[in-house]
């Protein structure tokens, strides 16, 4: 996607959303803000971000993916030196919480899960825990003030990117925005990229999540 200024403004605003979200224990919405301001930016600050919000939320496998990708791929500029050691840190730790998991020890996760993406990325909608998902509605309640805005600049860059034929970013700004304000038909709108870029995995993912959207529109 072709970073302009107002997208690089953006991504500021997310990612300082981001970290209070993280602060707050909104561990889920940190990551999808993460991802968000890394698709705008293409900083590599919020791309390990979001990465260690994966960690942080249980869902090592897709935290080691991420790591795995970054350390792989320069993403168009050369990652710093400080950025790389704590990327091949962070990793050996995924790896760690990988195999702690295979011996049966680790703790249950408690994530959502992304929508398709390398590594991560998309709709971080499933918590398995009522407390997880009472955290995130209480962190979005907290922020009146520049959330619905940023919300709303989110899905008009959604809408840019899905017009312009880029669904896999789309997905993730639609996601961000679903992270600020709740809004059901923001997440449907992520879920509808998924389905958009095509192939049985992400066909898959998306039945998954509108199962899930739902269930959840019932409630």
């Amino acid at each position: 996607m072709p970073i302009t200024d107002n997208h690089k403004v953006l991504a500021d605003q997310v990612s300082a959303l981001a970290k209070r979200a993280n602060e707050a224990g909104a561990v889920a919405s940190a990551a999808a803000l993460f991802e968000a301001a890394h698709a705008l930016s293409n900083d590599w600050t919020s791309r390990v971000s979001a990465a260690n919000m994966r960690l942080k939320l249980g869902d090592a496998a897709a935290a080691c993916a991420a790591y795995e990708s970054m350390l792989c791929d320069d993403g168009g500029s050369a990652m710093p030196d400080r950025i790389r050691q704590l990327t091949e840190r962070k990793r050996e730790e995924a790896l760690s919480a990988l195999a702690e998991a295979e011996r049966g020890q680790s703790s249950r996760a408690s994530f959502w899960a992304t929508l398709g993406g390398e590594g991560g990325g998309g709709i971080a909608a499933r918590t398995t825990t009522v407390a997880q998902r009472r955290i995130e509605a209480r962190w979005r309640e907290s922020e009146p003030a520049a959330a619905p805005a940023t919300a709303d600049a989110l899905k008009a860059a959604g809408n840019a990117r899905n017009q312009a034929g880029d669904a896999a970013v789309a997905k993730l700004l639609y996601s961000a925005a679903y992270a600020l304000s709740g809004r059901l038909e923001l997440r449907l709108s992520a879920a509808n990229m998924e389905l958009k870029e095509g192939g049985p995995a992400h066909a898959a993912a998306a039945l998954d999540e509108y199962d899930r959207i739902a269930a959840e529109a019932t409630l």
